[in-house]
């Protein structure tokens, strides 16, 4: 049920996915899991997200919208 789900989404990761996270990563101090993620999120053009993950909610406050 949650492949249906109408707010969840699955991309892939491609090139452009990696060359993006490997410029987020020093820029923003990610690790490598979390660079592709937002990588992802942005390569795909996600302009929402919903996470407990509570480091990135850290690094999203004192870095504004690093997602864009």
């Amino acid at each position: 049920m949650l492949l249906k789900h109408p707010h969840i989404g699955f991309f892939r990761q491609t090139k452009k996915t990696c060359i993006i996270a490997l410029n987020l990563a020093p820029q923003h101090k990610l690790g490598g899991r979390d660079a592709l993620i937002i990588a992802n999120f942005i390569a795909n053009k996600v302009p929402t997200i919903y996470t407990h993950d509570q480091e990135l909610l850290v690094r999203k406050k004192s870095h504004g919208k690093i997602f864009t």
